[in-house]
């Protein structure tokens, strides 16, 4: 996409959220920490931490990356599914970060490897448990959720990188209507241009596809599609994939009863009765190993 086509997707998308969102209210039985500064780039990098109300010891806590196609979102367009998340017993860690292309690839992992180093610092403010991490995104948050974790993991992939990654690890992660094989059948160039706008073409290949560098020690993963998901073909890829390497995985292809179209990170809209059955297995099993 050029910069002309990038602004009409965000408009549309917004219009579209925000229809999504109207009329919904923040639950009462939240403390909410708002615009907490995380690294340097001002707006690019705030963050919303949640937890509920008479909260006394740290909570397993969920650190979520939005989508938006690496162009578009932020923390606001995810409040109402975070938020949903942490009333459910958890602390969630909701964060903006740079967008293409005004920033080019990897300021998304630059920025979510900050919120680590930020959480790490200030984990007994906010009633974050170290030792409880799990990372989910959609979309394009899914995929830089699949890649930071693969970072985590994989100490030799870590290395292809500039930046230092702190010392933890995630008890699990949720990647849900991802953008995955990114470099696989075509480089990541064709498909986000914008993203990759001036970066070192031998960076690219050595960094993608993300999934030559998963290894068994990549979390337990929960992963999930919907029946008219634009990007539902890649799921089951992944689940055989990590099913392969032998990492505990949940996968599923969420419908709507009643045979309705059920379309990309429906999950989000808390609106929808499947919303809540998917956001509700999903912490299941993030349950079972924090």
């Amino acid at each position: 996409m050029n910069r002309t086509e990038i602004e009409a997707f965000r408009t549309q998308a917004a219009k579209h959220d925000a229809l999504r969102d109207a009329g919904l209210i923040e639950p009462e039985t939240l403390v909410i920490h708002r615009d907490l500064a995380y690294g340097p780039y001002g707006v690019d990098n705030l963050c919303d931490i949640y937890y509920p109300k008479g909260t006394t010891a740290p909570l397993p806590t969920i650190i979520s990356i939005h989508g938006g196609g690496f162009c578009y979102g932020d923390k606001e367009l995810y409040r109402f599914y975070t938020m949903f998340l942490a009333t459910q017993g958890f602390t969630v860690v909701n964060f903006n970060y740079r967008l293409a292309p005004e920033h080019a690839y990897p300021a998304p992992l630059e920025d979510t490897n900050q919120v680590m180093h930020f959480i790490l610092d200030h984990q007994n403010e906010y009633f974050i448990d170290p030792t409880r991490l799990v990372l989910l995104g959609d979309s394009a948050g899914g995929q830089l959720t699949e890649q930071y974790a693969t970072i985590v993991s994989n100490p030799e992939y870590a290395a292809l990188f500039d930046f230092t990654v702190p010392n933890l690890q995630f008890q699990a992660v949720g990647l849900n209507c991802g953008h995955y094989f990114m470099g696989e059948e075509d480089t990541p160039q064709e498909a986000f241009d914008y993203y990759f706008e001036g970066v070192d073409p031998k960076k690219i290949v050595q960094q993608f596809p993300v999934e030559a560098h998963l290894t068994s020690n990549f979390p337990p993963t929960f992963l999930m599609t919907a029946t008219d998901d634009f990007l539902k073909d890649l799921a089951p890829r992944l689940h055989e994939r990590l099913v392969a390497l032998e990492i505990p995985t949940l996968y599923t292809c969420y419908a709507q009863p009643d045979g309705s179209p059920l379309g990309h990170v429906f999950h989000v809209d808390q609106k929808l009765a499947i919303a809540k059955v998917c956001n509700l297995d999903e912490l299941a099993f993030f349950k079972q190993y924090v």
